[in-house]
């Protein structure tokens, strides 16, 4: 399932069109991209609860900011597929472009919102635009790479998205007196505040966009396999386990992180501040296997030896983290975790696209979406289950790691 098509079905597709090149130049213009938009995203999340204190009873800030990051979420998991099938039909630059754009006018609303609708409307104006982003950012490079090359590309987006992550906030904490006490006399017309975490990443936002005019128009690599059903049943059973893999992935890695605010306070009895070197050691861990190992394992090891390997990893990672008895061990199975999961996308991410065909941004949405639906349900359901018994988020998301593995090697999809 996960080289390629099989030997007889392979026969009867259709030649691929020579790709054009993916310029290192036109690469960093995309990585740019994902890296803005996954900022815009961390940038806001630790302001909601401060912009909401002015607009409403202090009594009902956490529900308003639940509420808020969810729409976002939703939005990403209703319009990724959508934007990718647009990117598909007309023109990735200008989708890549709008996304980018849309988003940072809703950063530039954040600066001054008078009332709790227009936040909803930022919130929501943010997630429509940001799903363009990466479904057309990764379809373009699907298009200008050869296949074996294409999960080391994907892979080094998918750490641009998760630096990306890590700098919002970041940059939100160097500027938040702008955002926390910002004077009137800072105001651009009334409006604009030249010195916010908001304004300056919308800008980088606009620069990007325009940076969009740098990318040529590819030649469409894939040609779909005709009339061939045998062809596309098989390509279709490929992405729908992919993109299933990849709810489970995301379910599995958002459920630590979710699960582990509430462990380490409740067991560990650690502060905000230790809590957070978790986050930092899940990031740091995957940027370093997506950009330093995947290259490596990949031409020493099978598809499928890698998914496994992947997949037993977080499992073991989630099943042992309840019963840690220090921070340190924690460190050590959230890289664990972490490393499973830095594998599993690019991976899952180049299954799919080889089995696109032309429809690489539709499909390369789908798995956004999925990964999308994987974040929210691990979201809803951890805390739930942490009541029933604290062990209970981990140990359910560990068993579909592992059930994962098991299905893999037991269809052999290699």
């Amino acid at each position: 399932m996960f080289t390629g098509i099989p030997g007889e079905a392979a026969g009867m597709a259709d030649r691929a069109v020579q790709a054009t090149g993916l310029t290192p130049g036109r690469f960093a213009v995309l990585l740019a991209a994902a890296m803005t938009v996954s900022m815009a995203y961390g940038v806001t999340l630790p302001f909601l609860p401060f912009i909401l204190a002015r607009l409403v009873d202090s009594s009902t800030v956490p529900w308003h900011t639940g509420v808020l990051t969810a729409l976002y979420t939703l939005a990403l998991f209703f319009l990724s597929p959508l934007w990718g099938i647009l990117s598909d039909r007309f023109n990735r630059r200008i989708v890549i472009s709008l996304g980018l754009i849309g988003s940072g006018i809703s950063l530039v609303l954040l600066d001054n919102v008078p009332s709790l609708t227009m936040l909803y409307a930022s919130r929501m104006l943010s997630g429509i635009f940001s799903a363009a982003v990466l479904p057309a950012t990764l379809a373009y490079v699907a298009e200008t790479c050869d296949a074996a090359d294409r999960p080391r590309r994907f892979a080094i987006v998918a750490s641009f998205t998760s630096l990306g992550f890590m700098l919002g906030p970041m940059v939100g904490g160097w500027f938040s007196s702008m955002v926390l006490s910002p004077p009137a006399a800072m105001r651009l017309a009334g409006v604009l505040m030249p010195d916010s975490p908001f304004f300056i990443i919308a800008l980088v936002s606009a620069l990007c966009a325009s940076g969009m005019a740098l990318l040529s128009m590819p030649h469409k690599q894939f040609l779909l396999a005709g009339n061939n059903e045998v062809v596309r049943r098989s390509e279709k059973n490929r992405v729908r386990w992919a993109l299933l893999f990849t709810l489970a992935t995301v379910f599995g890695v958002s459920t630590a992180e979710v699960g582990i605010t509430l462990l380490g306070k409740q067991k560990l009895s650690l502060d905000p501040g230790a809590i957070s070197q978790f986050f930092v050691v899940c990031s740091l861990v995957m940027i370093t296997v997506q950009i330093g190992l995947l290259p490596v394992l990949m031409r020493k090891f099978s598809i499928q030896a890698l998914l496994v390997f992947a997949f037993v990893s977080g499992a073991f990672g989630l099943g042992l983290i309840p019963f840690a008895k220090s921070a340190q061990a924690i460190d050590v199975l959230f890289g664990m975790i972490a490393a499973g999961t830095g594998i599993l996308v690019p991976i899952l991410a180049g299954v799919i696209s080889e089995a696109a065909g032309q429809g690489q941004g539709k499909a390369l949405g789908q798995q956004t979406s999925a990964a999308n639906l994987g974040q929210a349900v691990a979201a809803a359901s951890s805390g739930m289950l942490f009541m029933a018994a604290p062990a209970a988020p981990f140990l359910v998301a560990a068993s579909m790691l592992a059930a994962g593995a098991v299905i893999v090697q037991w269809r052999r999809m290699a």
